[in-house]
């Protein structure tokens, strides 16, 4: 079943949006960052959600068309519906009432040029990383700096241990979980694991 902007009654889909505190946290995920689809044990670990309350709160958010999910290979994806009749209002709302490090994550989470989001907590510093020239431009929100660099500047700066560099990788932490670029199999190959954001699948 593939994205649909129909939706039951608005009255009905309200109801079911803003029952619980587990239904919040699921809601959260998938719009600070709706470009991501994730499968049940991805939702466990980011929200600390029981396996059964997520399975619930998937139905729920997915009888209302405001989810939908789709099978790749074993694994069952779900992934928000943008063309939802609510959906950047509620998103807006979300992010409104984030803390300051998801309000960051969703406005990096929605430009495809990054690869790769490192947040240095201790210096409230940010890395990105794009595909090429073509960088990021934000306007990062307080009290977050933020450096980019392209792919071929950071392979560079792995491979000669700019200091800089592998600050972000001992104390940093990935903000958007999104492991499949090739970059991670070079950062993993040099003998740095990255933990994950609070949140982050």
């Amino acid at each position: 079943m593939g994205p649909s902007a129909k939706s039951k009654k608005p009255d009905a889909a309200l109801a079911i949006l803003f029952a619980s505190r587990a239904r919040a946290e699921v809601l959260r995920l998938f719009l600070v960052d709706p470009a991501r689809a994730y499968y049940q044990r991805q939702i466990e670990a980011a929200t600390g959600l029981p396996i059964r309350a997520v399975q619930r709160e998937l139905e729920r958010l997915q009888s209302i068309n405001l989810l939908y999910r789709y099978a790749e290979g074993n694994r069952t994806y779900y992934q928000v519906d943008v063309l939802f009749p609510f959906f950047p209002e509620l998103r807006a709302m979300v992010l409104k009432m984030a803390s300051p490090v998801d309000r960051l994550r969703g406005m990096i989470a929605m430009d495809e040029r990054v690869l790769l989001a490192i947040l240095d907590e201790e210096q409230q510093r940010v890395l990105l990383v794009s595909p090429g020239a073509a960088r990021p431009e934000f306007q990062v929100p307080e009290p977050f700096t933020l450096e980019t660099l392209s792919r071929e500047e950071f392979g560079a700066g792995l491979a000669d241990g700019a200091p800089a560099l592998i600050a972000y990788l001992t104390n940093g932490v990935d903000l958007l979980g999104r492991r499949e670029d090739v970059i991670w199999r070079r950062i993993e190959a040099a003998g740095y694991s990255v933990k994950k954001g609070k949140g982050v699948a």
